[in-house]
This record gives structure tokens, C-alpha cells and sequence, in this order.
């Protein structure tokens, strides 16, 4: 089960998974302007990767849009997790092929 927390002081959301950082999310906030601008995505265990990045952008674009901010995400590996669907847990399952008739 995935926790984020908002570490306020280093500007990043941190992604965890029980006993370890999977992924973080480096951000600067203008208050003044209500903004949010998401700059560099990382994950930090290569295992699943993909799956980490998408669980971490999603929960920073929802905790965005909780708080009203203005929101705008610079960073390419972010936008790439957002556009693509949730990411399976099992991503080598390879499916039987249909068959024909």
C-alpha cells in the first residue's frame, strides 16, 4: 500500500511503499499565485518503476486540485505516467493469443 507525504521543507512528494522511498516528485509553489509547478519525477526503485511514477502523479495532481492550486507539470517523465493508463503490477503477464476462426 503506497503513502505520500509532502515534505514542505526540500518542495517534493515523496512516494512510499512499507520501509522504503519508491518515488519523488520535486515541485516549486508560488503561494502569492496560487501555483504549483511540478519540475523533475523520479523513481527511486526501478522495480515497478512505471507503476511508482503514475501512483505519484496522480496523488500530487489530486492533492493539487484538493488545495485549489493552479497547476502546471514541466517535467516530460511526469506527463508521460499521467497519460498512460495504471500501469498493472504484473506487466511481463503476457495474454493468451484469441482464437481464430
Amino acid at each position: 500500500m503506497y503513502t505520500m507525504l509532502n515534505n514542505q521543507e526540500s518542495s517534493k512528494y515523496d512516494l512510499y511503499l512499507p520501509g522504503k522511498l519508491v518515488a519523488a516528485l520535486h515541485y516549486k509553489l508560488e503561494p502569492d499565485a496560487n501555483e504549483v509547478m511540478f519540475i523533475y519525477c523520479e523513481a527511486i526503485e526501478p522495480t515497478q518503476a512505471d507503476r511508482h511514477r503514475w501512483e505519484l502523479m496522480r496523488r500530487a495532481v489530486e492533492d493539487a486540485k484538493g488545495r485549489r492550486l493552479k497547476l502546471t507539470i514541466t517535467c516530460p517523465i511526469g506527463l508521460k505516467a499521467l497519460e498512460q493508463r495504471a500501469p498493472r503490477d504484473d506487466a511481463d503477464h503476457q495474454h493468451a493469443e484469441e482464437p481464430q476462426a
